[in-house]
């Protein structure tokens, strides 16, 4: 008996944990269990996927972006998008993470340059888009300069200008630093910020 009463409780907890909440990536999980998956369900990640570069003078950013599905965030799971970068100025290589795209990471949200999945709108006060399409999605994500450790704000419009697919981008509300007198003062975001166009590779 005791046996059986076992079982059955093994076999209705494993019922329960298949039956997770499966909600998607543009819902709030708030309210809900633990083990939820926000899951990108129309597909809005897969657009931004892919090699993108950023030219201005000396300057040169380049971004690759790759689309990760029901990666573990906490207590439950979501579809993000994650990446790496390289910025070259005047030549000079200052930071390139590009190698560390392909590592699977125990939180890929945390370890990677560039991770995140907040989808916008174009009314949106973070980024408005007067040109934007009425029902058009962009995303915002989290980009971290790896030298200074500063993060900040990597907002993300997939478009077509002159027949080329582009993506227009937006780095902008840069984490504080805190600097106690006497120490070494703490190094500058070393990424371009602003508003800038990244043609596809």
């Amino acid at each position: 008996m005791k046996t059986t009463f076992l079982l059955f409780i093994i076999l209705i907890s494993t019922f329960f944990k298949s039956q997770s909440v499966i909600i998607d990536i543009e819902e709030s999980g708030f309210g809900k269990p633990a083990g939820y998956y926000r899951k990108d369900m129309n597909n809005l990640l897969d657009s931004f996927q892919g090699t993108y570069v950023y030219t201005n003078g000396n300057k040169s950013l380049k971004i690759v972006l790759k689309k990760m599905i029901q990666q573990p965030v906490s207590s439950h799971y979501e579809d993000i998008i994650i990446g790496e970068y390289q910025y070259i100025e005047n030549g000079v290589e200052k930071i390139n993470t590009l190698s560390n795209l392909n590592i699977v990471y125990s939180d890929q949200y945390l370890k990677h340059g560039i991770a995140g999945n907040g989808i916008l709108w174009n009314n949106t006060r973070l980024w408005k888009c007067p040109q934007c399409n009425p029902n058009e999605k962009r995303v915002v994500v989290r980009i971290i300069d790896k030298i200074s450790g500063v993060r900040a704000s990597f907002l993300m419009r997939r478009t077509v200008v002159n027949g080329q697919q582009v993506m227009q981008a937006k780095i902008n509300n840069l984490s504080a630093t805190i600097w106690e007198e006497g120490t070494p003062e703490p190094l500058a975001f070393a990424l371009p910020t602003g508003e800038f166009t990244m043609i596809k590779q």
